[in-house]
């Protein structure tokens, strides 16, 4: 597994503590989705047509927030493979995927960054972090094409 980050930290996967995942919901339309579950949404359908990802993998704690959910009951939020952060220093994007090996990962990643900071760019307010967009990506493996 490699991890390589686009944006200005270099240090982790996972979000730190003090990060508020929630930090991005906002008004939720008539069905009860929030703008925070759209965009992570419309991250996914980006990542997803990169040229040389193969398929994104849900984090552990996506796959145990939704699995605790379900347990309780309570409207599971399907694990994406994308999290989406508010920091103090802005808004972080996580995203764990695997290549289809077409592609140098290294390219592979750098695409998706671009994807990833230009969504941002577009579909978040001024002032709400956009302009401090960091994407950390971490390539999982080389997915079998055969």
């Amino acid at each position: 597994m490699s991890e390589i980050t686009g944006g200005a930290a270099q240090d982790g996967g996972a979000p730190q503590d003090g990060g508020e995942t929630q930090g991005l919901e906002a008004p939720r339309d008539s069905a009860g989705h929030s703008d925070r579950s759209a965009l992570e949404a419309a991250v996914v359908e980006s990542v997803s047509s990169v040229p040389g990802v193969a398929r994104l993998v849900p984090s552990f704690r996506q796959v145990l927030t939704a699995a605790a959910q379900r347990l309780l009951k309570a409207d599971a939020t399907p694990a994406t493979g994308v999290d989406i952060v508010r920091e103090p220093a802005g808004v972080v994007v996580y995203v764990d995927l695997y290549t289809d090996g077409s592609r140098p990962a290294g390219v592979v990643v750098d695409d998706v960054n671009a994807a990833i900071q230009s969504l941002m760019h577009q579909e978040l307010p001024a002032g709400a972090g956009a302009e401090a967009v960091q994407v950390r990506v971490r390539v999982m493996g080389v997915s079998d094409a055969r």
